[in-house]
């Protein structure tokens, strides 16, 4: 212990010598002698012992100080006059220190800086209370690239900071609100390598700016970024940014700090991406695109279809996280859904160096991968198929589409979380393939109330009995209705009965999924019947972001997005985002849910050392003949 204490001593002794050579700086080093406590050394330098502890938080109360090197506030320090720079504009920590000239006003400033009436008396007090002035001298923000002719960035009021362990370059710039280039010019003994821990850095003198307070994130704008960019981050609406950020109401500008609530769904942790400058990935998209054939019928070719329109989607991802800084070195093959090409690419490319594969499409071409590329430390995405993944093994296979157990689990959690003495119906076909589901779903509901039996209805040579319906369905009591088949005629049956049920009955209908089986089914019984259905992806054609990411797609490829243009989209765009924000992919699929366009990610391990599989679904409900979420309306009714 003594030895480490006498390597921090002549560690800091050698360290806090920059500091004490200028008789200017603002900050220097003090000895501590025998006898004086946090206390007294305060009351010497007219400090108090809070402030001092903030300069030197390794200090603890008690501890014996004497020998002890100390940042402690210069008492000779002048700060260098603004008036130095004889009227002059220049760049100060983000903001453009102007002296107001003739004619200008706020109009003029809105035009040549972007900034409006509201934006600068945030940022200049004086405005509140009385109008622009010739000769005035205010604050105007600024870009991070703004260019001043004749002038550049300075910092002029900085403090020392001790690095602590595993803190980077990149962390230290963005908790005090300035780029790598700027800490770097503060400090140019730490340029062309990493930081230490215990480096001895000057840091600009403000508040530190916290990653997450009081319930928010802080996120710094970034050159490109819009309302659009930063809903599809962080899946949150343009309302609600400016709710929270009243600021925004004058738009989007590069350098604003804003704040993005955290918001938690049944305590639920929430994935935010964390990417540093320059970061690169490098991926590789497997698709069936069967460009060997000499022609292409995308009428009758439905794989090529789904693939082109997946692969666009992609395409449109990779272009959003370029906006964000993030590199991507892609490589697409064309599996021509055959085992032997796949087989060829991976035996002539080294895919050592691959951060991640989306693809194949389909299940025994995901086989193949996982199982050829098992020893690589590769992520394989496989984005569309609902089969089970787990049998291949392999810990770095991600199944990007919810199984139908998991559509099942979501129906049944709301019925068990939301029960109140209903009367619980169970229609079921009579094959032995129900059986499964049937057993899953007594197991879970019949705890709810022994006293109550669970009512199962089955029909009698391929059709119901219509008295059943009136018989086991009750008035004095609501119900809780369950489908149990994948059998259209069984389907159709069922819902012709509930649809013509009395208005006075009040009953909710689930499915445990929403197949082809209701293709020949009258929607509007459906919604007599309040249905409920689970769903791995849901695209809300009324949504902002649905509308907007619709006029991009197709301004760009003179084509209507389909179902796989969304699912493209939001598997490369979820993927791409936690692969740059954590180093394994373990950690990057633990790291909370997220909600793009049309899809939510959820990641649950799929069986120990057999990969990850995706549980994020939502429940829909017809609304009239409108299709909602639930969740949503819920969320309403708790804020009211």
């Amino acid at each position: 212990m003594k030895k480490n204490k006498l390597f921090i001593v002549f560690f800091f002794l050698i360290a806090f010598s920059v500091f004490s050579q200028s008789p200017n700086k603002k900050y220097e080093t003090y000895t501590a002698i025998e006898g004086e406590t946090l206390q007294s050394i305060a009351r010497k330098f007219s400090i108090t012992p809070f402030n001092l502890i903030k300069l030197n938080p390794e200090l603890v109360e008690g501890v014996n100080l004497n020998g002890t090197i100390i940042i402690v506030p210069n008492k000779n320090y002048k700060p260098e006059s603004k008036a130095s720079n004889n009227g002059e504009d220049y760049v100060e920590n983000g903001f453009l220190i102007h002296t107001v000239l003739v004619r200008e006003n706020y109009f003029r400033f809105k035009k040549k800086y972007g900034v409006s009436k509201r934006v600068l008396r945030k940022f200049n007090p004086i405005l509140r209370s009385e109008n622009l002035k010739l000769g005035q001298v205010i604050k105007i923000p600024v870009k991070d690239d703004f260019k001043l002719e004749g002038a550049t960035e300075q910092i002029t009021e900085t403090k020392p900071y001790i690095v602590k362990p595993r803190e980077t370059k990149y962390g230290i710039s963005k908790r005090y609100a300035i780029s790598i280039e700027q800490l770097e010019e503060l400090n140019p003994q730490i340029k062309g390598r990493d930081l230490k821990m215990a480096d001895l850095i000057l840091v600009p003198d403000s508040e530190e700016i916290p990653e997450e307070e009081d319930g928010f994130t802080i996120h710094k704008v970034v050159k490109g970024e819009t309302f659009y960019s930063l809903g599809r981050l962080y899946s949150i609406s343009q309302d609600d940014l400016i709710s929270v950020n009243p600021e925004l109401q004058d738009g989007v500008i590069e350098g604003m700090l804003i704040k993005i609530p955290i918001v938690e769904e049944s305590s639920k942790l929430v994935f935010i991406p964390s990417i540093e400058p320059d970061k690169e990935i490098k991926a590789a998209l497997m698709l069936p695109l069967m460009t060997n054939r000499k022609q292409i019928d995308f009428d009758k070719s439905k794989t090529s279809d789904i693939a082109t329109d997946f692969y666009l989607g992609a395409m449109m991802a990779l272009d959003s996280v370029k906006k964000l800084g993030l590199s991507v070195h892609l490589k697409v093959f064309d599996t021509q859904n055959s085992k032997t090409q796949i087989s060829r690419y991976i035996i002539e490319n080294d895919f050592s160096d691959t951060d991640l594969i989306i693809g194949p499409l389909f299940i025994g071409n995901v086989e193949l991968v996982s199982k050829t590329l098992q020893n690589k430390n590769v992520a394989i995405v496989s984005p569309v198929s609902q089969k089970d993944h787990s049998v291949f093994g392999s810990n770095k296979l991600i199944q990007d589409t919810p199984s139908n157990e998991k559509l099942m689990s979501k129906v049944l959690n709301h019925i068990k979380s939301n029960y109140n003495d209903e009367n619980i119906v169970i229609f079921s076909d009579t094959t032995d393939l129900v059986i499964p589901q049937l057993v899953k779903v007594l197991e879970v509901l019949e705890p709810l109330d022994s006293l109550t039996k669970i009512e199962i209805i089955k029909p009698k040579k391929g059709y119901f009995r219509p008295e059943l319906f009136r018989e086991k369905i009750l008035k004095e009591k609501d119900n809780i209705l369950i489908l149990i088949t994948e059998d259209p005629v069984v389907t159709k049956d069922v819902v012709q009965n509930l649809g013509v049920l009395p208005k006075d009955i009040n009953a909710t209908f689930f499915a445990m999924n929403k197949g082809s089986n209701f293709n020949e089914v009258n929607n509007n019984y459906l919604a007599h019947v309040n249905f409920h259905f689970p769903v791995s992806s849901f695209i809300n054609r009324e949504d902002e972001n649905v509308k907007k990411f619709i006029r991009t797609y197709k301004y760009k490829n003179k084509a209507e997005p389909s179902d796989y243009s969304f699912k493209g989209f939001d598997v490369t765009l979820d993927a791409l985002l936690r692969c740059a924000s954590y180093d394994d992919i373990a950690s990057a699929l633990n790291a909370g849910y997220s909600s793009r366009i049309a899809t939510k990610y959820e990641y649950d391990n799929n069986g120990y050392g057999k990969g990850f599989i995706n549980q994020g679904v939502y429940l829909l409900k017809y609304d009239g003949l409108n299709i909602v979420k639930v969740e949503e309306e819920i969320k309403e009714k708790i804020e009211e």
